[in-house]
């Protein structure tokens, strides 16, 4: 079973995708969800991705520099690799902890026997949270390709709480 119920696991990925919770409500197949269901739904999911996240952070001895638990993303730092750890929610992957580095055992992208799982990982996430990158960022090494793509996901401006005008 997963960390989020079927309610929460649609109203969050659609409010990734940019929809606000009026939208979200408007455009349901499902008649009784209103606008204030919505929120209630996504403040359900928020706190589930906010506590298991910082489970992860505990797990990892990291200090917590950020936690934007609105885009499922916790920003730490381990002291004993002195490197910033990114730890992220996805629907499709789970939790995922990623490590800013340079290399893996000093092989360079793409060199690195890990290029397709960071590949495919990367793209999830691109996907998942409706991230655009640059062309330049595009062919960027994965290691410095994650960093531009988990900064763009920090600044993401996302939908607010909104309630419809009528």
């Amino acid at each position: 079973m997963g960390l989020l119920s079927p309610d929460e696991e649609m109203v969050w990925q659609q409010f990734q995708q940019g929809h606000s919770t009026s939208d979200i409500a408007s455009t349901s197949n499902k008649e009784s969800w209103s606008v204030s269901y919505v929120s209630r739904v996504l403040n359900r999911a928020r706190k589930k991705i906010a506590k298991v996240l910082q489970e992860h952070a505990r797990s990892h001895r990291l200090d917590v520099e950020s936690l934007l638990d609105y885009k499922g993303l916790l920003i730490g730092f381990d002291y004993q690799a002195n490197t910033q750890v990114y730890i992220i929610f996805t629907i499709k992957l789970g939790i995922v902890v990623w490590y800013k580095h340079e290399s893996y055992a000093g092989r360079l992208c793409p060199e690195c026997p890990k290029q397709q799982e960071c590949r495919q990982t990367l793209e999830a996430i691109i996907d998942e949270y409706n991230i655009t990158l640059r062309q330049d960022e595009k062919e960027l090494p994965m290691t410095q390709q994650s960093i531009a793509l988990f900064n763009k996901l920090a600044a993401k401006e996302i939908p607010r709480y909104q309630r419809s005008v009528e």
